[in-house]
């Protein structure tokens, strides 16, 4: 019985290694803002479909370049989200479908809005995509960044 018990030991030990050891992205310190980082092109404007694209953090928001993760504001509506399945996704990584979705209300024209950590690549930068009727409107705030 004591042989079962240490060899659940052993592979308890050997699990907690392995999950220690899984890839994380360290976060050194927040800086917070007291007002937004924004951006012309995230104002608002109607994004129409689109597979993962980047955005330059720094060029479009004037975020330092580098960063670590970003506290971010969005705003998403859309004229159809009654009957449409219509969402921005953000991450730091250019995979269909995957990261952080914000979706409008299930009633048209009536926004979702949420506040969110995004991990920026190893450049500083994140990537979005939308499904949208024909347009989802969106607002991106940065309110933070990990240095």
């Amino acid at each position: 019985m004591t042989q079962v018990f240490e060899q659940i030991a052993r592979l308890i030990n050997e699990l907690t290694r392995r999950v220690e050891s899984l890839e994380s992205i360290e976060v050194g310190k927040w800086r917070y803002l007291t007002a937004p980082l924004t951006s012309t092109s995230w104002d608002g404007d109607a994004k129409t479909d689109i597979g993962k694209t980047k955005i330059d953090l720094s060029s479009v928001f004037s975020a330092p370049a580098g960063i670590k993760a970003v506290l971010v504001y969005v705003s998403v509506n859309d004229n159809d989200s009654a009957a449409t399945d219509t969402y921005l996704i953000l991450s730091p990584n250019d995979t269909a479908l995957q990261g952080m979705a914000f979706s409008p209300m299930t009633l048209n024209d009536r926004p979702g809005r949420y506040s969110a950590v995004i991990p920026c690549n190893v450049d500083g930068d994140i990537y979005y995509q939308v499904e949208a009727s024909a347009g989802l409107d969106v607002f991106l705030e940065i309110w933070g960044y990990a240095i």
